[in-house]
């Protein structure tokens, strides 16, 4: 297998396990951290490799946006992808917050390690 292939292999070694280390305290509200991981993994790849934004990554980003209308999903949706993003190794903060753009849409918040999700309306 070449080099590529590891890549790839070790890329989606990384999102199962993402997917599985993600809290699931996000539960009681519309939005759970599960939907958020499931919803973003096709980012994933753009935001430690940067490149191309995958469709399937703007369809996620557009469908939670559409999912959180309370005050207490877009919190809980914040959470869920600070502390999922925190967890990817090699993840590019400044490639992440370039996706909305790029998907045409916009986040009210910059995604980093210390974002206060408290503070999301």
């Amino acid at each position: 297998m070449g080099r590529s292939g590891k890549a790839k292999v070790g890329l989606m070694m990384l999102l199962l396990t993402v997917s599985m280390l993600v809290p699931h305290h996000c539960v009681g509200a519309a939005i759970t951290c599960e939907q958020v991981t499931y919803l973003l993994i096709p980012c994933i790849n753009y935001g430690v490799f940067g490149g191309t934004v995958a469709p399937s990554c703007c369809t996620g980003i557009k469908t939670l946006d559409a999912a959180a209308k309370t005050t207490e999903d877009r919190r809980k949706k914040c959470n869920c992808i600070k502390e999922g993003a925190a967890k990817i190794p090699g993840l590019n903060y400044d490639r992440v917050n370039e996706i909305p753009a790029k998907c045409g849409t916009t986040c009210p918040y910059k995604v980093t390690p210390d974002v206060d999700c408290s503070k999301v309306n």
